[in-house]
């Protein structure tokens, strides 16, 4: 039996980096960028007022010198500074002309009246420092500055900048093909009433949710019971995919049936077993290039598991890099007696600072066991009691 960081080193080196293809901008939101990103002009590229006022020279400022203007400039607009102008009334993200290098805010200025068919307005600050209120072209980015990096997730803000660097098709990560069984005679469909010795299904539910996090839908589901015969055919049409999960059967009782007809199908054992808990059954192998997961049954278990194996192939499979945990204090004390790696659900608690707390609950197989938790706390192999401010490696669940 191997520990969780060899069952993950295990499981990084089994996977490839999926292919990339082009993408449009509208349809990119929770891909991966598989290309570096350059920024094709300056960033403002222009001169920009950051707000409404008065654009003028802070050559020869004064605030008791009294101003001529009779222009006035909004975003979106351009033109030349014209002779003998003084200044200029400017709104909020429009170019401030060649010449001028200051913008007074409106809330400063006070309008004095019409002088030869010119308004005039004097200020009523100190202020003057050269390029005061104006955003300097260039200061965010230079033109073929690299911006983004290939592995970048795609989140709203990303999204947001690619549109204004004028990428409306990039390339992404190709998303992986992927097919859900689960197994176990004991369970049936949420929509029909058990009997009293038989559960519903919500492996193949939570699995699929947990999917979505990385904007993939499964090719199937199945539920394929502890038929070795629907089984077999389950997994032979299972591994037409990029990755394979099941959920239950991969333990030491006689229907566990998953690593005898993965053998089977022709699928290499890579691991089975990892000091984990809770997950200790896992089974991990892969056929060709389809990689496949054997998740314990309980709920629980498949969350777990999940969480740390399953997503750590799916990052390294869309060119993500390795998740690294947040480290948080630990609120209370938690001992255990066994020499396995406890994961354990736990929730944000503002005390003096952010601290985690575990919620407690009833073993792998409570249905209630993630549920208003925040995410995974791990308690190590070789730590038989967690103290009062002790620091928890932490994984979100989002």
């Amino acid at each position: 039996m191997i520990s969780v960081q060899e069952a993950l080193s295990l499981v990084e080196s089994a996977a490839s980096v999926s292919f990339s293809e082009n993408t449009n901008l509208e349809n990119s939101l929770g891909k991966v960028l598989r290309e570096k990103i350059y920024a094709d002009r300056d960033y403002p590229p222009f001169h920009r007022a950051t707000m409404d006022g008065f654009a003028l020279k802070s050559e020869g400022f004064s605030e008791n010198r009294i101003y001529s203007y009779t222009r006035e400039l909004h975003a979106g607009e351009s033109f030349q500074l014209e002779n003998g102008e003084e200044a200029i009334r400017i709104m909020t993200g429009a170019p401030v002309p060649d010449g001028f290098d200051l913008v007074i805010k409106i809330e400063d200025s006070e309008d004095v009246g019409i002088s030869n068919g010119k308004k005039q307005v004097r200020f009523r600050t100190e202020k003057s420092a050269p390029f005061s209120n104006i955003a300097i072209q260039g200061e965010d980015l230079k033109q073929d500055q690299e911006i983004l990096k290939e592995g970048t997730f795609i989140s709203a803000s990303v999204l947001s900048l690619l549109s204004s660097l004028g990428k409306y098709s990039i390339q992404t990560s190709k998303l992986p093909r992927v097919r859900v069984i689960s197994t176990g005679n004991e369970i049936v469909g949420p929509g029909e009433i058990p009997k009293p010795w038989q559960i519903r299904d919500s492996n193949s539910y939570s699995i699929r949710s947990l999917l979505q996090k990385y904007g993939i839908v499964p090719l199937s589901v199945t539920r394929a019971g502890d038929d070795p015969i629907l089984l077999e055919k389950a997994v032979q049409e299972g591994l037409d995919s990029d990755l394979l999960i099941l959920s239950g059967g991969v333990s030491m009782g006689n229907l566990d049936l998953v690593p005898k007809i993965l053998k089977a199908s022709g699928v290499k054992e890579i691991f089975h077993k990892v000091r984990i808990k809770p997950g200790k059954p896992i089974w991990f192998g892969k056929k060709n290039d389809q990689a496949v997961f054997g998740l314990p049954g309980n709920p629980f278990s498949v969350q777990v598991c999940f969480r740390i194996f399953v997503e750590a192939y799916l990052r390294k499979f869309l060119g993500l890099p390795s998740e690294k945990p947040i480290y948080l204090p630990f609120a209370g004390e938690r001992k255990k007696k066994n020499k396995l790696t406890e994961f354990f659900p736990v929730s944000y608690e503002t005390k003096d600072q952010t601290f985690l707390s575990e919620k407690k609950f009833n073993g792998s197989g409570d249905i209630r066991a993630g549920i208003f938790s925040d995410g995974l706390g791990v308690q190590f192999s070789d730590t038989e009691t967690l103290k009062e401010r002790d620091v928890l490696e932490f994984y979100p669940w989002t």
